[in-house]
Formats: structure tokens, C-alpha cells, sequence
């Protein structure tokens, strides 16, 4: 397997794991939350994981935006302070997204 695909297949594992925190926040809080209330009478399971899966958010998303360019080695989403998650190419060398590094020149 080349080197660059195993690097963009671990961005996409966590790139898909950042959608997955981000869009099952809000359905797994409340079923939680509405199954503690009707079996505990309490709605603090809820908050305990809500906190919990907002810290998740958090670290799973840094990681995400934090990716290292395959051809480059430094943050393909960062630049210094700056950030951007949507960028099609990496912010140092620009190499594309999803690119061979060893190809692309």
C-alpha cells in the first residue's frame, strides 16, 4: 500500500469520526437524557455525557484539523493561527487534497 493513501485514509477515519460526534451530539444526549429521566427520575447521566461528548468534539476535531501534509509533514489545515477546514490544498506546500505526494510536484 503507498505510504501517502494510508496517511488520507487515517484523515478520512478521522474526519468521519468528527461528522459522526458532531451529528450524533444531539439525538444520543436526549436519549440518554430522556432515558435516565424516565428510569433514574434524574437528568444528570445527560449532563455527565454531555460534557463528556463535548470534550470529544473537541479532541477529535483538533486531531482532524491538526492532519499532517504526506508530502510536506507540516498541518495541511494550519497555518500559524489560522485555520481552514475546508481547504482543497495544503496551506504550506499545496499539495491537493487526496494527491499522491510522491507524484504530485
Amino acid at each position: 500500500m503507498n505510504p501517502s493513501n494510508g496517511s488520507w485514509s487515517e484523515y478520512r477515519k478521522w474526519r468521519n469520526l468528527s461528522w459522526l460526534a458532531l451529528v450524533g451530539y444531539m439525538p444520543i444526549v436526549l436519549g440518554v437524557g430522556l432515558a435516565s429521566i424516565r428510569l433514574f427520575d434524574t437528568f444528570t447521566p445527560a449532563f455527565v455525557l454531555a460534557f463528556a461528548w463535548m470534550v470529544f468534539i473537541v479532541i477529535v476535531g483538533n486531531i482532524c484539523l491538526r492532519f499532517s501534509c504526506p508530502k510536506c509533514g507540516k498541518a495541511f489545515f494550519a497555518k500559524c493561527w489560522y485555520y481552514n477546514g475546508f481547504a482543497q490544498r495544503c496551506l504550506h506546500c499545496g499539495l491537493p487534497k487526496y494527491a499522491n505526494p510522491l507524484v504530485h510536484r
